[in-house]
């Protein structure tokens, strides 16, 4: 659902125009990025009994890092500015999605759970700069909130760049 909400919001394919924004509230902006660092942190939890390549570990180890911090950072921007986090359709198709791709990680380990989880590292890193893109940075007014979603950018632009790294490791056999 939330890539075809997306979807639903862009611009015919016939025009040039960029797509259009998704309006939610800030509380939405929260809740979406909450349940992006947790739908990640999900997966993390399950390479420690399941993968085979140190590719896969490390990157795991530093979602896991980088996930929990930013889930911080948020809920302190939040309280500063008086943001309640509301989930909308969107967090909650994250949610939805991640338990449908859980459920099939936990059913794979060793080699197959690996090139899995490097496909829906992926996946799920170019699902969030989308709605960096058309959701969060559009609908984040509060400076402190806008300015920390900007930063979100180019941090899952360079964690999508590792989840690839890993794949391309896989490959080879690292």
């Amino acid at each position: 659902m939330f890539l075809a909400l997306l979807a639903c919001h862009r611009a015919p394919a016939s025009t040039s125009a960029p797509p259009a924004a998704v309006r939610v509230s800030e509380g939405n902006v929260v809740a979406i990025i909450l349940a992006a660092n947790n739908t990640d942190l999900s997966y993390a939890r399950l390479v420690p009994a399941r993968a085979h390549s140190v590719a896969v570990k490390t990157f795991a180890e530093r979602m896991t890092t980088d996930h929990t911090i930013l889930n911080t950072r948020i809920a302190d921007i939040a309280q500063r500015n008086g943001i309640s986090a509301e989930d909308n359709a969107i967090s909650l198709d994250f949610r939805d999605h991640s338990a449908n791709r859980r459920d099939t990680l936990r059913e794979l380990d060793g080699a197959r759970f690996d090139s899995t989880y490097a496909a829906n590292e992926i996946q799920y890193h170019q699902e969030l700069l989308d709605a960096i893109d058309h959701v969060l940075l559009p609908n984040a007014r509060t400076p402190e909130l806008r300015e920390f979603v900007s930063y979100l950018k180019p941090a899952v632009s360079a964690h999508l760049a590792h989840a690839q790294q890993m794949r391309a490791a896989i490959a080879s056999g690292k």
